[in-house]
């Protein structure tokens, strides 16, 4: 055999044979693909209290440590003494295909459970409740939606803002120009900067903006609020039932430990690790049965 179309075959047999592996991985399910490689990789945003990095490289927030209590439960079940975990910085609009093509395993941070994307993604059971709400300067007039028409709304790319921003300028008929930017942080900013009258977003995330901004007495958050209460949860592959199940039991065992107001409040009704901020959101009567299901 000559020695090109040797070379040829032999290229031929590892192409396939590295077919074949990513098939068997493909069809291998989330929990067997962690137990072989020892790795987890998890999906965050910079979204502070969810998710976010410190200045010294630490990955924290609420929803983090959520997560890190699975990946505790995944080293016990699975028998791993040593698990790699991997976090992957997400933008909003690749969470869902990264989480389809294996690159992170659960995307901790914010996400909100609609129909539409229970079509192509599991959630886990709902870590938090939370209404899309509108910043703008302070001293602008934002009590209903009239005081919305023609103005122009700066909205993050891939959030349940933008779906409720655009069905209301379509159903009322309000002639908003909405401007999408590439993060809840670029929304703001081009609020800020006067390039949009408001911002729309989760009022915790627009209330942790508003704190960080330079002055956080020149801006206010409506009372008026946009769609219905959305409810956050990790987000997991569409076929991923095993792993929500492990998801899930530590999220309830979570909840349901005698420690978890105090959990709530430092992440927020505390001061923020690595942050010198407090958002000041106590934990409500309301919210409490909300997350624990306790009457």
């Amino acid at each position: 055999m000559k020695k090109k179309h040797f070379v040829n075959y032999v290229l031929s047999i590892l192409l396939i044979c590295y077919a074949g592996f990513l098939k068997a991985e493909t069809n291998r399910s989330t929990l067997e693909r962690i137990s072989s490689h020892k790795v987890i990789n998890i999906g965050y945003r910079d979204a502070p209290p969810y998710s976010y990095k410190t200045s010294d490289g630490h990955v924290v927030g609420y929803v983090i440590d959520l997560c890190k209590d699975v990946t505790e439960s995944m080293k016990k079940e699975l028998h791993i003494k040593d698990l790699v975990v991997n976090y992957i910085p997400t933008p909003v609009t690749m969470r869902t295909t990264m989480l389809n093509h294996n690159v992170i395993d659960m995307d901790c941070s914010v996400n909100t459970d609609t129909v539409s994307r229970e079509n192509v993604v599991l959630f886990s059971l709902h870590y938090f409740s939370v209404y899309t709400r509108f910043a703008s300067f302070t001293g602008n007039n934002i009590s209903s939606y009239s005081d919305l028409a023609g103005r122009t709304i700066s909205v993050a790319k891939g959030t349940t803002d933008l779906i409720n921003i655009n069905g209301l300028n379509r159903l009322q008929k309000l002639n908003i120009m909405v401007l999408t930017q590439p993060t809840m942080k670029d929304a703001f900013a081009t609020m800020s900067s006067h390039k949009s009258y408001a911002t729309a977003m989760n009022e915790v995330s627009l209330q942790q903006l508003i704190e960080t901004s330079e002055d956080m007495k020149g801006y206010q958050m409506s009372t008026l609020t946009l769609g219905a209460p959305q409810d956050l949860g990790i987000m997991l592959r569409h076929d991923d039932i095993e792993l929500k199940n492990l998801v899930d039991k530590n999220l309830a065992a979570r909840f349901n430990r005698s420690d978890f107001k105090q959990f709530y409040e430092q992440w927020f009704n505390s001061k923020l690790p690595g942050k010198n901020i407090n958002l000041h959101l106590p934990l409500s009567a309301e919210m409490y049965q909300y997350i624990t299901k306790k009457s």
